[in-house]
């Protein structure tokens, strides 16, 4: 009997053990929430860590496109000398004039137009041609080709204006108009087209 006594007390220890563990455990929904808020904390954290690396990547992306070297050629931006060529009229017949002004060109400098065209142009005929090429594919140039036409000096202000007429022979259906010169900033000359029609006069 004395033995059994120590027994019992052993037991009744472990049960108020048991009972006093389970008292002090959280409930299931709270641990529930502790799970989907480390979960939060861990998504914040990799979204925080990705947005910082692109961050510190996108200045060197940034400082190389504007460093331009990885486009060939000059880097000057093109606003600070515009270079625009154009034709008044646009259209006109074979031995017509048309004025071209532009700007872009040191001051002061000559300045010289031109018409030029390509290999297979199609070419206008006069009436004696086109009745000997009756019934024919409409002919065209058989090599590229081009002339200067005319020169002026470029204004202070880097502007030019010139009027020029168009050959009679060969008359070139679309041909392109040109003017060349240099440029205060830079020792090479540059050329700027501009294209027109040249109507059948007939």
């Amino acid at each position: 009997m004395a033995d059994a006594e120590p027994a019992s007390e052993h037991g009744l220890r472990h049960l108020v053990e048991e009972g006093t563990r389970a008292a002090r455990r959280p409930p299931l929904s709270d641990l529930r929430r502790r799970a989907r808020r480390r979960r939060t904390f861990r998504e914040v954290a990799t979204v925080t860590a990705v947005a910082a690396a692109v961050v510190a990547v996108f200045p060197l992306v940034a400082s190389f496109d504007r460093s331009g070297t990885s486009t060939p050629g000059p880097t000057a931006p093109h606003s600070a000398s515009p270079r625009s060529l154009i034709a008044t009229p646009t259209e006109t017949v074979p031995g017509g004039t048309i004025t071209l002004t532009g700007t872009g060109c040191a001051p002061g400098k000559s300045v010289s137009f031109g018409i030029r065209w390509d290999r297979g142009a199609k070419l206008s005929l006069s009436m004696e041609e086109q009745k000997t090429s009756l019934g024919q594919p409409q002919t065209t140039a058989t090599a590229a080709g081009t002339h200067q036409l005319a020169s002026a000096d470029a204004l202070p202000t880097g502007s030019f204006e010139a009027r020029v007429r168009i050959p009679t022979s060969p008359v070139i259906n679309k041909p392109t108009l040109w003017a060349s010169c240099g440029t205060s900033t830079s020792s090479r000359r540059i050329t700027q087209y501009v294209s027109i029609v040249v109507r059948d006069p007939n």
